[in-house]
């Protein structure tokens, strides 16, 4: 009684709170492979809650296809690192009966303006660049320059988010003519630009939304004189290398390897042939498009892109709120939904969504975020037969994905906690201390008082708990509750068996989980 009273009044003072999901057993020789067995037993559970989900989304894109009669369709899914759900259905080529690979790709039209976004938000970061300098502080020595509608009056952000008045480019009737007749002709940014020169704008600047690739290839053009390099080495070295997008590449050439065939629908803009890839070469030069879109690739790259864009470090938060601070698409003035800095902004399912459409002659793309639940879905599909449905198919999918939402976070919740387990029980504390949220004040409560902050509490756990005495531990009686959508009540019992004590120190905890770009941590902290 007296070692389990020690044990316990240790327990306490330190505010201890050991926490899993695993059912709970004694600690005898036999621990480590009770403990294996323990780990197959959620890692089972876990692989059937995505496996579940993997079926229903294969039988979703199944019925696209049939009901739609789109070619092809990819999908992936993106929860976090370990939680990626990649799918395809129908053809790649219909005649030649390939059928469409998860690994497939597409060009992807306009998404890749999040792109040419993020980078010009790093050189904002990097004080090389500002949202409100006049474009014509860097491009006004160009012999065009002066022919570019309301070209004194434009800054960089009116590039961003489409209120420069820019007329597009990519429609002007001089434009479509000349590609219908030289389709494989190589396109600079300036040529590009020539084709709106001496037009009107389509309205003042800030007053009026009107999205243009033009802006995004005059921004492209800027983003290469600051630099000094290309926006083509930019984007191989500061995301595609930085980022592992296996499948993603510039889009400045004719041939690419695992691409889709492309089946041009009845708005057939270029006079393009209805199939787009001949003898594996696009049937029209792609550079044309550059920084309005310029890349091809696959819905993993794209809904790994977008996550990463929202929760990781590569934009710091301040830029991340311009990211997603839209304008009305009709006035161009601040509101609460429209479009950002290279992204629409919108709400859906009770929660707001970021992300982007694109169009590419034979294919569509889309990808987006959800703020709420802090996943990514992208798709892509080889027609550019309805753009309309584009976000039906989202829709369907998040219907799916919202059946599973609850048991997908109480299974990552769990493996939380049972990878603290096993940090503990390999007297490895920075390990264990993972599970807690660094990026907020944290706390842990008991009978001793409180503790703030994790230099304190892991301080307390390594003056306390040497390697020698951690002994082995593990949880039980757990329970759980949802208080939103990114946070979560959870309580169970903790089991520590120490090595020179034959009784086992139990008590009680419970848990607020706040999920923090995608993982679940703790941030308070109560055992008894």
């Amino acid at each position: 009684m007296n070692s389990l009273k020690y044990a316990s009044t240790i327990i306490v003072v330190l505010s201890i709170a050991f926490k899993a999901n695993i059912q709970g057993i004694k600690y005898t020789k036999k621990s480590n492979i009770l403990f294996l067995a323990l780990l197959f037993c959620y890692e089972g559970f876990s692989q059937s809650t995505i496996e579940k989900l993997e079926v229903d989304l294969q039988n979703t894109l199944n019925a696209i296809v049939e009901k739609y009669q789109v070619p092809g369709i990819t999908l992936a899914v993106n929860f976090d690192d370990k939680n990626i759900i990649n799918l395809a259905s129908g053809f790649s080529d219909k005649e030649e009966k390939l059928k469409m690979s998860a690994e497939t790709r597409m060009p992807s039209g306009s998404v890749g303006k999040m792109f040419v976004s993020a980078i010009a938000l790093q050189l904002i970061e990097q004080q090389k660049l500002d949202l409100n300098d006049k474009i014509e502080d860097y491009l006004g020595d160009r012999t065009w320059f002066k022919e570019l509608p309301n070209a004194k009056d434009i800054k960089i952000k009116n590039l961003l988010n489409h209120t420069s008045g820019l007329p597009r480019y990519i429609f002007q009737q001089e434009f479509l003519s000349d590609i219908k007749i030289h389709p494989l002709k190589d396109r600079s940014p300036e040529d590009c630009i020539a084709f709106i020169m001496g037009k009107p704008a389509v309205h003042p600047v800030d007053n009026g939304w009107s999205y243009s690739d033009t802006n995004y290839i005059i921004l492209g053009l800027i983003i290469e004189k600051i630099s000094g390099v290309t926006y083509n080495q930019l984007l191989k070295d500061n995301l595609i290398s930085k980022l592992g997008l296996e499948l993603t590449e510039v889009q400045n050439k004719r041939t690419f390897s695992k691409l889709a065939q492309g089946y041009i629908g009845s708005q057939n803009y270029f006079g393009l042939p209805k199939k787009m890839v001949k003898e594996g070469k696009l049937e029209i030069n792609p550079k044309f498009e550059w920084t309005g879109g310029g890349i091809v690739t696959n819905v993993k790259d794209l809904a790994k892109f977008i996550k990463v864009l929202h929760e990781s470090n590569i934009l710091n938060n301040e830029s991340k709120q311009l990211l997603t601070t839209p304008v009305n698409m009709a006035t161009g003035q601040p509101l609460d939904q429209g479009y950002g800095l290279g992204n629409f902004v919108w709400s859906k399912r009770n929660d707001r969504r970021y992300g982007h459409s694109g169009f590419f002659p034979g294919y569509l793309s889309h990808v987006e975020y959800s703020s709420k639940n802090q996943y990514a879905i992208a798709i892509q599909i080889n027609t550019d037969q309805g753009y309309a449905l584009l976000q039906q198919f989202v829709h369907l999918v998040d219907e799916d994905i919202s059946k599973y939402l609850d048991e997908l976070d109480e299974a990552k919740i769990r493996k939380n906690f049972e990878t603290q387990e096993q940090c503990w029980n390999n007297a490895n504390i920075e390990c264990y201390m993972n599970a807690y949220a660094t990026t907020e004040l944290i706390q842990t409560a008991s009978r001793g008082g409180l503790t703030f902050g994790y230099d304190d509490i892991i301080s307390n756990y390594k003056k306390y708990f040497p390697k020698e005495r951690m002994g082995k531990l593990h949880f039980d009686n757990f329970n759980y509750r949802r208080l939103s959508s990114n946070l979560y009540f959870v309580s169970g019992r903790f089991n520590l068996k120490f090595p020179d004590r034959e009784e086992m120190a139990r008590g009680w905890f419970s848990v607020v989980m706040k999920r923090i770009n995608g993982e679940w941590k703790m941030i308070t902290d109560h055992s008894s």
